[in-house]
């Protein structure tokens, strides 16, 4: 069993949907291998699937589709 290094809970393999900060942009990425913690929540991705998300950002390939994202201040709230 893998363990979470934040909080030492117990890691599954799931398949994520990942935001990605790029140029001042927010990228998508779905279908993404990963390892989550059943405890904290955090989302770990092994060194072989950070490579491959950033050669798909970096690439600045046209993306499957685009999609409108609603933005919130809570300092204007």
């Amino acid at each position: 069993m893998k363990t979470c290094p934040l909080c030492g809970g117990e890691l599954e393999e799931k398949i994520v949907t990942h935001p990605q900060e790029y140029k001042g942009k927010i990228i998508i990425l779905e279908n993404v291998p990963a390892e989550l913690c059943r405890q904290c929540g955090e989302v770990l991705l092994r060194p072989d699937i950070l490579e491959r998300v950033q050669e798909v950002v970096w690439s600045e390939v046209a993306p499957k589709r685009t999609a409108s994202v609603p933005v919130y201040d809570l300092a204007q709230l």
